[in-house]
């Protein structure tokens, strides 16, 4: 099994220990949908709160992303996959599930959808570029 780190902080998640973060701030997108959540450590979720995270994380983001939807494509039947991708497919605007699991394509997807995404919600006010400290 392959470990995941948070990608703000760099520490192995433990999955008995981990809080769901909303890459774009629940307040700004107001969803729940899988391609906007990633695991992190419930201190650095706190930390972020509806800041935009910095550039700096994208590729970190989709590469967890990426890892998330490999390990589910291998372990769900694939209706159940699917079914689990529905909201990345319609959403990212992506042809067809297999084209998750291709991190170019993803992270081109991913650059479509969010980049915008962030610009809107800086104009809307939210704070751009929020980088980790370990001291917050």
């Amino acid at each position: 099994m392959q470990e995941a780190h948070c990608i703000y902080s760099q520490t192995r998640l433990d999955p008995n220990q981990i809080s769901l973060d909303h890459y774009l701030p629940w307040s700004f997108v107001a969803h729940d949908r899988l391609w906007n959540l990633i695991p992190t450590l419930p201190s650095v979720n706190s930390a972020k709160s509806n800041n935009l995270p910095s550039p700096a994380y994208f590729d970190k983001f989709v590469g967890l992303q990426h890892l998330g939807l490999t390990v589910s494509h291998q372990n769900y039947p694939k209706s159940q996959w699917l079914k689990y991708t529905e909201s990345f497919i319609a959403e990212l605007k992506v042809s067809q599930g297999e084209d998750l699991l291709n991190l170019e394509i993803l992270t081109h997807a991913y650059e479509r959808t969010v980049n915008p995404l962030i610009g809107l919600a800086s104009l809307q006010g939210f704070s751009q570029g929020w980088v980790y400290n370990i001291s917050t």
